[in-house]
């Protein structure tokens, strides 16, 4: 089971809301997370892992990135977002954070 690339230099396109950036087709797990600020504002956001059957709580809690910052996401390493569901996440500010997300599938 290899690493690969989950989620690359994606944002939210819309403030305040919760958005899909990775649907799992099977069991996968989170090894490494990164959310990037590079706008001009500091900004929050939240992860969530969902299930086949729908939402989730936050497995990031809000977090703020202070401009030219990054966050390491720690609480969503080593998660395992089952077969069917999804990797998500809001920001306070579209285009403003910079996901990246690698892991492993687990078959």
């Amino acid at each position: 089971m290899a690493e690969e690339i989950l989620v690359f230099d994606a944002s939210n396109s819309a403030a305040d809301t919760v958005q899909s950036f990775y649907p799992a087709e099977v069991d996968t797990q989170i090894l490494a997370f990164t959310a990037t600020n590079n706008s001009t504002a500091s900004v929050s956001y939240k992860a969530y892992i969902y299930s086949s059957a729908g939402g989730q709580r936050a497995i990031v809690p809000q977090t703020i990135v202070v401009r030219d910052r990054f966050d390491l996401g720690v609480s969503a390493v080593g998660f395992l977002i089952p077969a069917g569901g999804s990797l998500r996440m809001e920001s306070s500010e579209a285009n403003a954070l910079s996901f990246n997300v690698v892991g492993q599938e687990i078959t």
